[in-house]
Parts: structure tokens; C-alpha cells; sequence
């Protein structure tokens, strides 16, 4: 049976770097039944379980131990035998682990090209996984969902005391919306956020994108959400100003607003600034912010990160989307709406599925927000959670939300 070595073998057993640019289904139907090494991260070993293309963490021996009891399948003597003397009986069972259920419980990988592995003891799996791990990116990884083996043994890497992720039906009136959270509690030790931008100027065309991925690993993340409204390349009317975005957007890592020219104008709209200690301040207009030097002077706090976008969802718990200017995709088209809200001391990243911005601002309402931004929707649509999108990765973002510790 495997041991608690499996691990060790695992992660030495590294080969190699694969690059990859697949959509999620065809990258996590490539792996199936893989162990992959997260190569540019700590060597975190992860199998994907063929059955539902979801990877599950190896976290040490002690939980590949519990992957191989849940996911083991037994088998008879001549079942086995046949696979073993099969080359295409094998080939069809590649990425499954067998169980011998008539001997002693014997444990036997099926790899991809068709040969079946003893795993012996913790000495023998070394052995095998240090010839089948494959290394992977975490961007790439990241495509892959993650997991959740809570009915034994947590294995998938855990959420901590200071955040955590949900799916949960939120009733807005008499209406259901699935909703995909986040949540972040802002005291904690050594949390920081961070927005950030494609560009390191102001940019009004050909301004550039990434995928949030990109974004949550340039600032060693652990949670992050797309940000706001942006000119995509694959808008017929955007040819001449691919990425650009209206709304000024605080670059954490430069200590400077990137299109900050557009404060002083009414039109520009609500702005969500953290100060010192993570302290979020809420304006409904850029004109009541001013400037980074106003609004340090007045709030007597440095300012660490600041996104704006439209329409403003809640305001001091009060739901104001109606005294917002709205177009007519914002009050009509169903689809993912993004948002992210503030209550008490905890940041929430909101994605509402089948929602108009209205229901968005219903649901941020019924989740008790005090304060609630809009951000982009849709294609653009992006939810990352501890090396793992939840949703998308939808469009490369001209900027981004992200929380590192």
C-alpha cells in the first residue's frame, strides 16, 4: 500500500516543464489520470482523478494515502491479469489505481502508456513517481478544477481561518441566483491587497492584457477577482483601442494611478480605496476622493490599493442601483455579474450567475453588504481561489483585484 514516501517521490521525481494553452475541459481530459508537479510554484504534487477531471492535492504521505483509499477501485485476480496481459485493455484504464482486493489489498497505477505500476511500499512509489511526474505551470495548472475530498480527509489545499470560498443560492425577492464568494477577513496578519494594471502608464489603445492568473502569480496571491470595464479585442468597435479602460485603477506594485487624469470628472464614477491596514474607504464620486495627496492628507493613511467602476451597488447598506446611470445590457442581459463588497471588517469577491446588474446589486443587498462595487461581467468574468479559478479564466484583463499574505 502506498505510504506516506509517496510524496517525496513525487515531487523529486519532477521531469520536466510542460507548457500549455488549452481551454480547462481539454487540459483537465489531456490529464486525466496524471500526477502533475506544480514546477514553478514549491513542487506540489496533484492527481486528477479521472471519473471527474478534478485534480486533488497531494499534500504529503498522509493524504496521497487517502487519495489511494478513496479512489483505489478493487479488482479480481483475472481482471487484473487481463489488464497486465492487455496493452489496449490497459491503455483504456490509464490514470485508475487498483486495488487487489482477493490478494492483500495490493496497490497498481495504470499509466498512460499502458503499463501498471506496483506501488509496494513508500520505497517503490518513489521509484515510479519519480519516472511519471509531469511538471506543469500554475497557470496552466490553475484550469484545472480543484478537488474536494471533504467526505474522508481534506486534501485539496484548505481555505484558512482568515478566508474562505462558497457556492450558495442567494434569494433576491422571490428569485434564486447561484453565487460564487469569496471571503476575505481584512485583519489578517500579513494580508495585503493589490491592484494592479497590464500597463505601467496611461493607456488609451492597444493597452495590455493577461489572463488573472498572470496577475494572482506576479503578486504571489491567493485570491483575486477581474476588474473593471474594459474595450476587449474581440468588440468589432474596439479595433482601435484594445484594452483601454476609463476608469482609473491604483498601481499597487508603482505606488501611482494609472489613468488618473479621469478623477476630476463627475461623469467617471464611485471609487473603492484601501488604506492602511487594509482600511476600505468608499467615495460615490471620483470628485470626492480628489487625489492620492488630498485623500492621504484627509484620512491621515497611505493609500495601498484603488479600483473604480460603475454603477455604485451599495451604499452604507442601503441599495442605491437605481439612482445609478445604467445602460441598457446593465438593467436587460443575464449573465455573469462581478462585484466586490465590503462588510465589517471582511472583503467579499461576488460573481452572481444569470444576473443583470440590478439582481447583482439585489444580491450583495441579501448578503448583507454595507458597501458594493460593480465590476466587469460577462466574458471577462474571472474568480481565482487558492490556485484555482472557480470561474473562468473568461478574458485577459487590462487590471485586477488580488489579496496576497
Amino acid at each position: 500500500m502506498l505510504k506516506k514516501y509517496l510524496l517525496i517521490g513525487i515531487i523529486l521525481g519532477v521531469i520536466g516543464f510542460i507548457p500549455l494553452k488549452s481551454e480547462a475541459l481539454s487540459l483537465a481530459q489531456r490529464f486525466s489520470g496524471a500526477i502533475l508537479l506544480q514546477v514553478d510554484s514549491h513542487g506540489e504534487a496533484w492527481y486528477v482523478y479521472p471519473v471527474n477531471l478534478k485534480r486533488y492535492y497531494l499534500k504529503d504521505g498522509n493524504a496521497a494515502y487517502d487519495i489511494m483509499r478513496k479512489f483505489g477501485v478493487g479488482i479480481t485476480n483475472v481482471n487484473l491479469d487481463r489488464i497486465k496481459n492487455s496493452l489496449v485493455e490497459a491503455k483504456k484504464q490509464s490514470g485508475k489505481i487498483f486495488l487487489q482486493v482477493e490478494s492483500h489489498g495490493e496497490a497498481y497505477y495504470v499509466n498512460s502508456d499502458g503499463r501498471l505500476y506496483y506501488l509496494k511500499d513508500g520505497v517503490a512509489a518513489y521509484s515510479v513517481m519519480r519516472q511519471l511526474g509531469q511538471g506543469i505551470a500554475t497557470k496552466d495548472l490553475s484550469l484545472i478544477p480543484v478537488g474536494d475530498n471533504s467526505s474522508t480527509n481534506p486534501v485539496v489545499t484548505p481555505a484558512d481561518s482568515w478566508s474562505s470560498y462558497e457556492e450558495k443560492k442567494v434569494m433576491v425577492g422571490a428569485t434564486s441566483f447561484t453565487v460564487k464568494m469569496i471571503t476575505i477577513d481584512l485583519a489578517a496578519p500579513g494580508l495585503q491587497i493589490v491592484t494592479d494594471t497590464g500597463n505601467n502608464e496611461d493607456c488609451i489603445k492597444d493597452c495590455q492584457v493577461k489572463p488573472l492568473a498572470d496577475y494572482v502569480k506576479a503578486s504571489s496571491g491567493f485570491a483575486a477577482i477581474h476588474g473593471s470595464y474594459f474595450c476587449p479585442s474581440d468588440y468589432a468597435d474596439c479595433a482601435t483601442k484594445k484594452g483601454s479602460y476609463y476608469f482609473p485603477v491604483y498601481n499597487s506594485r508603482l505606488g501611482r494611478m494609472i489613468n488618473g487624469v479621469q478623477l476630476p470628472w463627475p461623469t467617471t464614477g464611485p471609487f473603492l480605496v484601501f488604506g492602511s491596514n487594509n482600511k476600505p474607504y468608499f467615495f460615490l464620486s471620483m470628485q470626492e476622493f480628489k487625489d492620492i495627496v488630498t485623500f492621504e492628507k484627509n484620512y491621515s493613511t497611505k493609500i495601498i490599493a484603488a479600483i473604480g467602476n460603475k454603477p455604485a451597488l451599495i451604499h452604507d447598506s442601503q441599495n442605491i442601483v437605481s439612482t445609478q446611470e445604467l445602460d441598457n445590457k446593465q438593467l436587460t442581459t443575464k449573465g455573469y455579474r462581478g462585484g466586490i463588497g465590503i462588510k465589517g471588517n471582511k472583503a467579499y469577491l461576488v460573481i452572481a450567475t444569470s444576473a443583470t446588474v440590478v439582481d447583482l446589486a439585489g444580491v450583495m443587498q441579501s448578503l448583507g453588504m454595507e458597501q458594493a462595487l460593480n465590476l466587469d461581467g460577462g466574458g471577462s468574468s474571472a474568480l481565482y481561489y487558492q490556485g484555482a479559478y472557480k470561474v473562468g479564466p473568461g478574458r485577459s484583463l487590462p487590471n485586477a483585484i488580488i489579496f496576497k499574505k
